[in-house]
């Protein structure tokens, strides 16, 4: 058989594309569902079912409501889980109602802030509503660099002065830096916003992940929701993987001279 370099590179090429191609892995994935719900209890709120809220998050989840006036309703004191339908009926609606959810429809629970209803109970009327909530640290030690996507639901309501952040941490939460933002002053007051959030993320390979949600200096301003939130990165290729490729690799061409010889 005549010996080809142009099919031996061919060859190279398409085991080294073979070997470089990572699987995707689901590092994280929470639809805010399983939880046990209490009714609503609050003097504010009403029309729920009984299943209607908790202030349970995901395991390693972390609301952080800053220095915002603690009060009532304590259903909305930050980020916490509400059943879609008691959220809506105890609001009054106001355009709740219009979350598509990618287009299968908002039902079920979610993770929402709504400075709207707190200020029901607690007067935050000068930007003083703060709150933000962390996912737990995703460990990104097998995973390549520049891989990590992030992807969720969001519903929000808008109206100044509250501002929306989606903020990223490769070193468990030490420092972030933003990957998305809302300016309430350069939108429509009163515009609902119902979109599927997805960012490539620029991550190293090692470390660990930290995703941070934030609603900040809020007075009555309505709300934000989120759900399905995901993140997946390509896993590293094991060594052996390499190296068992090479072995191959290199058996190929030794057997290709010996041909042309």
């Amino acid at each position: 058989m005549k010996f080809s370099f142009r099919a031996l590179a061919w060859t190279l090429a398409t085991s080294l594309s073979l070997l470089g191609t990572a699987r995707a892995d689901i590092l994280l994935s929470e639809d805010f569902e399983g939880f046990t719900l209490k009714p609503y209890a609050s003097p504010s709120e009403s029309g729920g079912d009984g299943t209607d809220w908790t202030d349970e998050l995901p395991a390693g989840w972390t609301n952080n409501f800053f220095s915002t006036p603690i009060g009532s309703p304590v259903e909305f004191q930050g980020w916490r889980i509400h059943d879609v339908d008691s959220w809506i009926a105890t609001e009054g609606n106001q355009d709740r109602n219009l979350w598509t959810h990618g287009g299968v429809g908002a039902r079920g629970s979610v993770l929402l802030v709504d400075p709207d209803a707190y200020d029901d109970g607690t007067n935050i009327d000068t930007s003083q509503f703060n709150a933000s909530v962390t996912t737990p640290a995703i460990d990104l030690s097998n995973i390549a660099a520049g891989t990590v996507v992030l992807s969720l639901d969001s519903f929000f309501r808008n109206e100044e002065e509250s501002d929306l952040y989606i903020d990223v941490s490769f070193d468990g939460g030490a420092t972030y830096s933003n990957i998305w933002f809302r300016d309430s002053a350069q939108l429509p007051d009163g515009q609902v916003y119902d979109e599927q959030l997805s960012f490539g993320l620029n991550n190293p390979q090692g470390g660990s992940l930290v995703v941070k949600l934030s609603l900040l200096e809020g007075s009555n301003d309505w709300w934000w929701a989120v759900d399905n939130v995901k993140v997946e990165g390509r896993v590293v290729p094991e060594p052996s993987t390499f190296a068992l490729g090479g072995v191959a690799l290199i058996g190929l061409f030794a057997a290709a001279r010996r041909r042309r010889g």
